[in-house]
């Protein structure tokens, strides 16, 4: 995701102040866990998109939380 210069001067967006909020109550495991799943070179962005994209199809809803 490249990021726009003049993006950096608006206020965040609701999906993008929710993902902060999301991230900042993970706990470091949690967040190791969700960045490994978006990738080698993921950030907290990619880290959210995966994490909505596994809320709206878990492949077993049971491991909504990593170990």
């Amino acid at each position: 995701m490249s990021v726009n210069p003049s993006d950096l001067n608006r206020p965040p967006t609701a999906d993008e102040a929710r993902g902060m909020a999301w991230w900042n109550i993970l706990k470091p495991s949690e967040r190791a866990y969700w960045l490994t799943k978006a990738g080698p070179t993921s950030s907290v962005a990619d880290a959210w998109a995966v994490f909505k994209r596994h809320q709206a199809n878990p492949i077993n809803p049971s491991s909504q939380v990593p170990p």
